[in-house]
């Protein structure tokens, strides 16, 4: 695997629950050269390779390796996938391109290529000095901008795998530049006036004496790296930690994303349902899709929290003002109010006798019965979430799907989003929250009805929930 050569960037969440997806080499990988760092481009990716390919200019690298270039491919539903093109041609004039990452709104892309040298790709000399550095380049009508360079670019150590927070104001980026804690380090830059700040280490609970790079930031507060250095299940891992005032311990993705090979530069969607990663486990580097194996659910509507909340009325009441009789409803669960109109809320659903009695206040005794209704209250027809309307930073909690209701079909299956990238499959899930924010919370089921067996019936809703710092 060329570490040098190929890095990439995107917003992925944290994945939960690895036994809900599933993974499958891309077709599109070629059979001997190494194919990686995907990252979501439009309708497809693009990625790099040092495929030998005629419609690119093929030149060699000092050590006579194929040099990497930049691909697109364009995803056309499914498992169907569009010939690989070059992908900013017009980049391509030195060395190695790769370690695309773009904006918003694609139009800034920030890759990593090979500096140095005496003159263009094909014109190298064996007493070249190369580093790599990172690139930043715009694109108008259809072409790419000159490209500028990184500040923090060196012609004596290398500087890449950038990634850079959705908003454009930091850079994560990795290098092997002095000062570090191990081989290559991950740092971080601000962009401010204009202008990148000096790079920080991010500290030795991220960085390791062995190699830490491909890092990928998720919302601002959640890294995701590879590393050689953490305890993994061999060569490259992909791990995550989350930051409030500091790093956390990170985590290692179990599999099917790691493996006892290389496993680096996955990529997600903005669900986290579906994505791409690059992996060796097959001899060389490939690309892989992941996918969730959870049902979709779409449009789902927001949660109704229900009062079961009643007035009452008797049209044909009398008046009895002037005697020691007065009206008083009696609701069934115990409450009673004396009046011919009352507001009341049942605290829970249930079958209820409602009556209107004519009380002798004298005696406190029932006179007589004007009226009694059997009163049903159902609930709403939903999937219902029982959970806390604000918690705290790392506060257990407990959410609870068991008050559902639907009707149309006997729930199976109970799939949860809990909005910070956790996925679960249970009827109560216990979780905690790393970050302070609000986050929403999706509960899906899944049944089957007797009037349409085999046929599988789904139903969803969203519930926010804030999430406050610990005090």
């Amino acid at each position: 695997m060329l570490i040098l050569a190929c890095m990439a960037f995107c917003n992925c969440g944290m994945l939960f629950a690895q036994v809900y997806f599933r993974t499958e080499r891309l077709p599109f990988n070629s059979a001997v050269a190494s194919e990686m760092a995907p990252v979501i481009y439009k309708d497809g990716i693009v990625y790099c390779s040092n495929r030998k390919d005629d419609i690119v200019l093929v030149t060699v690298d000092q050590d006579g390796g194929y040099l990497y270039n930049l691909y697109y491919v364009e995803n056309k539903g499914g498992k169907s996938w569009g010939m690989s093109q070059p992908f900013a041609e017009e980049l391509e004039d030195r060395f190695n391109q790769s370690s695309t990452c773009f904006s918003a709104d694609w139009n800034t892309m920030y890759y990593t290529a090979t500096r140095g040298g005496s003159g263009r790709a094909g014109d190298l000399d064996q007493g070249d000095t190369l580093t790599n550095g990172i690139f930043i380049t715009t694109q108008s009508n259809g072409k790419w901008s000159v490209p500028e360079e990184f500040p923090y670019n060196s012609d004596v150590y290398d500087v890449g795998y950038p990634s850079v927070a959705s908003d454009g104001t930091r850079m994560y980026f990795a290098s092997n530049m002095p000062g570090g804690f191990g081989k290559f380090d991950i740092y971080c830059s601000d962009r401010k006036n204009g202008r990148w700040t000096q790079p920080v280490n991010l500290g030795p609970t991220i960085n390791t004496a062995e190699s830490d790079v491909f890092p990928f930031i998720y919302k601002g507060t959640r890294l995701y790296f590879s590393s050689a250095g953490h305890s993994g299940q061999g060569g490259l891992d992909i791990f995550y930690s989350d930051s409030t005032d500091h790093w956390q311990q990170p985590e290692n993705l179990p599999r099917p994303f790691n493996s006892r090979y290389d496993d680096f530069a996955f990529v997600g969607n903005a669900e986290l349902d579906s994505g791409y990663f690059a992996s060796n486990r097959k001899g060389t580097d490939d690309i892989y899709v992941f996918a969730s194996t959870f049902p979709a659910f779409t449009t789902c509507p927001k949660q109704v929290e229900e009062s079961f909340c009643y007035e009452f009325y008797e049209a044909g009441s009398m008046d009895l003002d002037t005697t020691s009789l007065r009206y008083e409803w009696d609701f069934g669960d115990g409450s009673t109010v004396r009046n011919t109109r009352a507001s009341h809320c049942f605290k829970e659903p249930g079958y209820y006798l409602v009556q209107m009695n004519v009380i002798d206040t004298l005696t406190g005794e029932v006179f007589f019965s004007e009226a009694a209704y059997d009163l049903n209250i159902e609930p709403l027809e939903q999937p219902y979430m029982l959970l806390p309307a604000k918690v705290a930073v790392n506060e257990n909690i407990v959410l609870d799907a068991s008050q559902s209701t639907l009707r149309s079909f006997t729930p199976e299956n109970y799939y949860w989003d809990l909005g910070d990238g956790t996925i679960e499959n249970t009827l109560i899930v216990k979780h905690r929250y790393t970050k302070a924010g609000t986050y929403t919370i999706r509960l899906g089921i899944t049944g089957t009805s007797a009037s349409e067996p085999g046929k599988v019936q789904k139903a969803c809703a969203t519930k926010s929930l804030e999430v406050i710092p610990r005090k």
